[in-house]
């Protein structure tokens, strides 16, 4: 899920001038293969954003919903309202026999660390149970995200831990990938960057690629703070990063050299007043929610990684928050989830979830051949209004298919919806 990043005056005193999940969260697609064209029209340089104006074209705003089957709920019966916290929800396999799996956390009385609790179901059945505990003791570094990626009906669990800033104690965030059928083998790889760490996880978005078993390409996106950690002076950025990983699916996920980070690269980096909040991706595209405190702004990013270095453009911004209708305040994103345009000239639908204070699902649309912008607004689906939290679904088949989130008014209860279309403004 996408917790947002907190900068403490303590840290800005000394910066000078970085999202998910999807699924985690994220919300990316679990199929290694992209739905659309991979290059926008407007590809003639990679400036950020002349045209932040929005939604010239709202046509598709026929409701091809079918909510007459009664919504699926699916739950963790050992939910401790006022304890627990979901963080993270993947999907995995088809809508008719979807596996859900989601990640939980609770603090524990008279230890520092908290315990995390990833558990999961596959329909028909809908009782979430526990296959992985991770009970961190002294350890203060929280997980904040997870996203499942699927290889021949394989799911693995990637899961984002923060670092520390702690003096004597700093670490980088890192992954810890597991297969879901066998969660007591874990890889991890640290998030570091030549003389710049990741540290603070607002959300990941992951997914395999391409490639043979033995070496199947995967690609982890990164939302939040990164630090520098040689050099003077020392600086603070939020970034999105773009882990390439090559992952030999035929051993077990600890073995040695069974997942190799081939690289890490910086997508977008923020001033020091931005503040990252949720990515979604799905191929070489990427969006992602920040916070332009300098300009008051809350706003819907878009990159595209298949050039060097990353195009990027503002789908939209708004001085308001879109979670909250008129008020002009900072919006919380704690997940995000895309649905790719199943044509190169439909608009992609971009979903956005905060906490249970602020329910239903935000949309924005972009379409990347044209340049055009739809701006952030609440889904008047009636189906969707309690989602909160966390967001995931079937991505690949357009809009209309089935969705899952956090229901804010049952705390531990996933509902099943469907992906809403563009809501009509008039």
């Amino acid at each position: 899920m996408n917790t947002s990043l907190i900068f403490r005056a303590s840290l800005l005193a000394f910066s000078v001038s970085l999202v998910a999940c999807g699924g985690g969260s994220g919300g990316s697609s679990n199929t290694a293969q992209e739905p659309s064209d991979n290059t926008p029209s407007d590809n003639t340089d990679n400036t950020d954003n002349t045209d932040n104006t929005d939604n010239t074209d709202n046509t598709d705003n026929t409701d091809n919903t079918d909510n007459t089957d009664t919504p699926v709920v699916l739950s963790d019966t050992t939910w401790s309202a006022g304890t627990d916290r979901i963080l993270g929800l993947g999907f995995n396999g088809n809508s008719e026999t979807p596996e859900i799996t989601m990640m939980k956390g609770a603090p524990v009385s008279g230890q520092d660390g908290d315990v995390f609790s990833i558990r999961s179901v596959t329909y028909p059945a809908t009782e979430l149970s526990e296959i992985k505990s991770i009970d961190n003791l002294m350890d203060r570094r929280d997980f904040q995200d997870m996203d499942v990626i699927s290889h021949n009906n394989e799911s693995y669990v990637v899961a984002c831990q923060d670092g520390s800033d702690t003096t004597g104690f700093t670490s980088a965030a890192s992954l810890h990938i597991f297969k879901v059928s066998d969660p007591a083998k874990v890889a991890v790889r640290d998030l570091i960057i030549g003389n710049f760490e990741a540290r603070e996880c607002s959300g990941i978005s992951a997914e395999f690629t391409q490639g043979t078993n033995d070496a199947m390409g995967a690609v982890v996106y990164y939302a939040g703070d990164t630090m520098q950690t040689s050099g003077s002076p020392l600086t603070r950025y939020a970034r999105i990063l773009k882990a390439a990983l090559m992952i030999d699916t035929t051993v077990d996920i600890d073995a040695v050299g069974a997942v190799v980070m081939n690289s890490l690269d910086t997508v977008v980096r923020g001033d020091v007043v931005d503040e990252f909040m949720g990515v979604t991706s799905f191929g070489d595209h990427v969006y992602y929610t920040y916070y332009d405190d300098s300009e008051g702004t809350n706003n819907l990013g878009y990159a595209n990684t298949g050039f060097s270095p990353a195009i990027t453009r503002n789908v939209t911004f708004s001085a308001t928050d879109p979670f909250v209708t008129g008020v002009a305040q900072q919006m919380l994103v704690k997940d995000m989830f895309v649905v790719p345009g199943e044509t190169t000239t439909d608009f992609d639908h971009i979903y956005m979830v905060s906490d249970s204070d602020a329910p239903g699902i935000v949309v924005g649309g972009y379409r990347r051949d044209i340049n055009a912008k739809r701006s952030m607004i609440v889904s008047t689906d009636t189906a969707t209004e309690n989602c909160s939290d966390v967001i995931t679904g079937v991505s690949d088949q357009g809009v209309g298919q089935k969705l899952w989130c956090h229901d804010a008014t049952d705390g531990g209860k996933v509902i099943e919806a469907s992906s809403p279309v563009y809501p009509a403004q008039g």
